[in-house]
């Protein structure tokens, strides 16, 4: 029956972002949004029965796209971002899906039973969903109870309807219609009175009350005992429904309740019927709480609470009846290639084996589509020792909780099976090379490049045969994998060498064919070209990797993050922070969507340096505290932005050790950045970088002959590092000189390292030198050109603005503009022209430019502020550069 005050608000509630009903089982909810999208035609409505499969984000919103795809078909493009959620639906899923919305008619969509999702992630970004609508979008949640999202702001700002309980709940008049519609008849005043009261205006014990009417008749029995029950109302009153039917049709009604959604095809192959879609229409036309899940009702299914109420009788009477129900739903739906609901029909029925063997035919979809999650939990739900017989099952859980970030469980899983007894060489070999495949995950590199080699050597004698996981462990792709898993260990370890050697060879083999595999290792070698300052073999690499997985539908996979960080690197690398934004904001999401700790240490590590090249020395600190590693001697961490769970690689954080001296010492802490590592401990400048930046900073404290020491002890650290490492020795060599008033051996440094940085575009390294070295940079600059004079360009001392207010008087904006018409030769009459002003206006600012830059005409104020940096410099050709 229709409820036309609540279809009336929820009407006027539209052109709100929100709608929340929260009420108990059996309350109305979904019956009154039913009647609200019957009654309103010409909505657009999307519409999900959530169930609590889809706390997989990935499954949610898949369901999401489906729904709304219905409205407008492009927005099925969002599918590739779901799967960089991190356990949620994430960022860029979010932003693209509202800027979609924004696009939409007038749009409804509902969330109903939302309590089945207890995802914290998931659930928090409905919040922000919510936040972002557009106002043609607006969101219903119907639930049992409140989800743990803060909706305090919506409400302060009367920004959302609730309707809960009470809101819900009949009134008297209601209860007594209800009854009579149910029951046909008319209902003693009597009756209702305790009916009402017992229920308190609950729907479902309002129907349930009814049938009992309706099947036994109204006695004074009844009434009675339903006032001075004191047991559920629900169990109560299911009984006496139930108790009051034929026996036929209670049977009927216990066997229909072990199926989730009903069809007629299959309820006909269960029940061994062939008139089930006249069922449907008898019991709906009963009252027996039957649900449509779509307007032409070819799927139905029961409430939950009389269906859970049915089962569990059903259960207590013929559990064997319903095991060989579910195992025939499942034969339905396995016939039909329907694994999703066969598994779930299965899994409920206990035939383990048989739910094994369903879930081992999952294919290589679960890791190009990131359906990890329900794989997992698929195989979770077997008792784990009907699971440890099954080492195939045992190793592919151990695969899918590596992918999902979960290395120390993956790793210990995997690792049983390889010292299992019972383990075959390919077993042990597919063990091990998914083990060396958590090395972005792992604190540990040596640990997966020793599985990477044991894998390596089970492969290399002859071929061994394998079982099929998903279609990932062919021995051609565990070679590939082993061997690109080697080469990644080798770059976290610091051996850029082997690194490149193994990474290279794996692109040779033939897995290679494998999208995901070579867009990783495309990004994992343009990311080791970049690490050591080889730009343009990076950005090649990296715009490959990028190209295959679009082609590939992998755009918005995981796999793809090292490329974007190779492109971050590269951008910072040739002095372009602006630019590395983009792809330093990609490559974050990618490696967080898996968890991915070590490219997350990456991405911190870029975005340090990133903030020192802008200036931003504080954030760069902030960026690369790091909690103690091996005495390193720096602080725990106090307040940065949340850092990865696992601790840095070797190389990454020797890296972040580097970031840190250099902005300590650029920000004028020398001597704190120069204890991190003291010039005298043993051992120091094992890592390349951490040496350079003990130089940099001995240089900085005048520290001249300490550095040199140390200098001439770190020639055979950087043959891996090349270019970069040996742009940074030569700039330290010119910098010591300098400071020995060695000004031609100074400047023969630094021309040397800018030929040698000149064809990969090297800026960075001169930026983040000190300057002294620019001051050499800008004396050579009017020879050279090139390099040279876009460093010039980008000395952060040099900027237009710093220079004017270093100086003692500084020009105005109306000065600072007809100075950049000087070197025009403009005319007075010319410039009074061009700024609109008197040509006494104009000889008046003139002499005041002369007088503030301490010169006495124009050549000269040109070329000081050109020196000084308020000008842009000549390149070689004379010209201006733009």
């Amino acid at each position: 029956m229709e409820r036309p005050d609540l279809l009336r608000r929820l009407d006027l509630a539209r052109g709100l972002p929100l709608t929340m009903i929260v009420a108990s089982a059996g309350a109305g909810k979904t019956v009154l949004l039913q009647q609200w999208a019957a009654a309103m035609p010409g909505l657009a409505m999307a519409w999900i029965d959530v169930d609590p499969e889809d706390d997989d984000p990935m499954r949610f919103s898949r369901r999401l796209i489906a729904a709304l795809s219905a409205v407008r078909s492009r927005v099925g493009g969002l599918a590739d971002l779901s799967a960089l959620g991190a356990g949620g639906l994430g960022g860029p899923f979010l932003d693209h899906l509202t800027a979609e919305l924004a696009s939409f008619p007038e749009t409804v969509i509902v969330l109903d039973d939302v309590h089945h999702l207890s995802n914290g992630t998931l659930l928090a970004d409905l919040g922000r969903l919510v936040a972002a609508l557009p106002p043609n979008v607006h969101l219903v949640i119907a639930t049992r109870f409140d989800p743990p999202i803060a909706w305090s702001r919506l409400r302060l700002r009367n920004r959302m309807l609730e309707l809960r309980q009470l809101d819900l709940a009949m009134t008297r008049d209601e209860s007594a219609e209800l009854l009579a519609r149910i029951t046909h008849r008319d209902i003693g005043a009597e009756a209702i009175d305790a009916i009402a009261s017992r229920t308190e205006g609950w729907a479902a014990g309002l129907q349930l009350a009814g049938l009992t009417l309706k099947f036994q008749g109204e006695s004074e029995e009844f009434v009675e005992e339903l006032s001075g029950s004191g047991r559920l109302i629900s169990e109560y009153l299911t009984e006496e429904v139930l108790d009051a039917l034929a026996e036929s049709t209670r049977t009927l009604l216990l066997r229909m309740s072990v199926l989730d959604v009903m069809t007629a095809e299959l309820v006909d192959h269960v029940l061994d019927r062939t008139d089930a879609q006249q069922l449907f229409e008898r019991l709906e036309h009963e009252s027996m709480f039957l649900v449509a899940m779509d307007p032409h009702r070819t799927r139905v299914r029961f409430h939950q609470l009389f269906r859970d109420l049915l089962r569990y009788r059903l259960r207590a009477e013929d559990a064997p009846e319903e095991r060989r129900l579910l195992g025939a739903a499942a034969d339905f739906h396995l016939a039909r290639g329907e694994l999703t609901p066969a598994v779930e029909y299965l899994l409920r029925a206990r035939e383990w084996d048989r739910a094994l063997d369903a879930i081992m035919t999952r294919g290589s979809d679960v890791f190009e589509r990131g359906e990890m999650h329900a794989v997992v939990r698929w195989i979770t739900a077997v008792p784990e020792h009907v699971r440890a017989g099954r080492l195939d099952v045992q190793l592919e859980l151990g695969i899918l909780v590596g992918m999902q970030g979960e290395t120390i469980r993956a790793v210990d899983t995997l690792r049983r099976v390889a010292s299992d007894p019972r383990a075959t060489p390919g077993e042990r070999v597919i063990a091990d090379a998914w083990i060396s495949a958590t090395a972005q995950w792992s604190a540990s590199p040596d640990e997966t490049l020793r599985a990477a080699e044991r894998a390596l050597e089970l492969l290399a004698p002859e071929p061994v045969e394998t079982p099929d996981l998903m279609g990932l462990t062919a021995p051609g792709l565990l070679r590939t994998l082993a061997t690109g898993s080697g080469g990644r260990s080798h770059f976290l370890l610091g051996d850029l060498a082997e690194a490149e050697t193994w990474i290279e060879r794996a692109l040779a083999t033939d897995g290679v064919a494998y999208p995901p595999y070579r867009v990783g290792l495309l990004g994992s070698l343009a990311l080791l070209h970049a690490w050591t300052g080889r730009t343009v073999g990076a950005e090649l690499l990296a715009a490959e990797a990028i190209d295959t997985a679009t082609s590939a539908s992998l755009a918005a996979h995981p796999i793809i993050a090292d490329a974007y960080l190779a492109q971050a690197l590269v951008a910072h690398e040739r002095g372009r922070p602006e630019a590395a934004i983009v792809p330093l904001r990609n490559g974050i999401i990618s490696a967080e969507a898996n968890h991915r700790s070590q490219l997350s240490w990456i991405a911190r590590y870029e975005a340090a340096l990133v903030a020192g090249l802008e200036g931003r020395f504080e954030d760069a600190l902030e960026l690369t505290e790091l909690m103690p590693h091996d005495g390193d001697g720096i602080a725990p961490a106090s307040g940065p932005p949340p850092a990865p769970a696992q601790s840095p690689a070797p190389a990454v954080h020797d890296r972040l050790v580097a970031a840190r001296m250099s902005a300590l010492r650029r920000s004028g802490r020398a001597e704190q950045a120069l204890r991190l590592h003291p010039v005298d401990r043993r051992g120091l400048g094992s890592a390349p970088s951490i040496a350079l930046e003990a130089v940099a900073a001995s240089l900085a404290l005048g520290h001249v002959d300490a550095a040199k020491a140390l200098l001439a002890d770190t020639t055979d650290r950087f043959r891996t590092e090349q270019p970069r490492g040996a742009v940074q020795r030569l700039l330290l060599r010119g910098w010591a000189a300098a400071l020995e008033d060695s000004r031609h051996a100074a400047l023969e440094f630094v021309d040397a390292a800018l030929e040698r940085a000149e064809p990969e575009g090297l800026v960075a390294p001169f930026l983040e030198s000190d300057a002294v070295v620019l001051d050499l940079v800008a004396e050579l600059e009017p020879r050279r050109g090139g390099l040279a004079g876009t460093i010039v360009a980008l000395d952060g001392r040099r900027s237009p603005a710093r220079a004017n207010a270093a100086l003692a008087e500084p020009l105005t904006d109306r000065e600072l503009e007809i100075l950049g018409h000087l070197p025009d030769h403009s005319t007075a009459a010319e410039l009074a022209s061009m700024c609109f002003v008197s040509i006494n206006t104009i000889k008046t600012h003139t002499a005041h430019i002369y007088r503030k830059l301490g010169v006495t005409g124009r050549s000269a104020a040109i070329a000081r502020a050109r020196d000084l940096g308020l000008l842009a410099p000549l390149t070689r050709a004379g010209h201006r550069r733009a």
